[in-house]
């Protein structure tokens, strides 16, 4: 199974809608993205299989690996992670 990366646009709020995905380059190294979010693992997530809601200081370091600009003062963004089969 093939592990894809993806940060989900929501409409900002409690009551926000889902609007989309944005994806992320394959080449942003798991190991930055577990550095940004080991502080608030319970149990280490070193493969980033969880999702986690983006603040505005991680959306600017994470911006490099996502082609479209993420505004965090219209959108709420969380970085989550789902499988694809390996034959696709």
């Amino acid at each position: 199974m093939k592990l894809v990366r993806a940060i989900e646009v929501w409409e900002k709020g409690m009551e926000g809608a889902f609007i989309g995905h944005l994806a992320i380059a394959e080449t942003v190294p798991v190991a930055f993205l577990f550095e940004l979010f080991a502080a608030e693992q319970d149990q280490p997530d070193p493969e980033m299989k969880l999702s986690y809601l983006l603040d505005a200081p991680r959306i600017e370091k994470i911006q490099a690996f996502v082609a479209e600009p993420m505004d965090s003062n219209r959108f709420d963004f969380i970085l989550t992670a789902y499988g694809l089969p390996d034959y696709q």
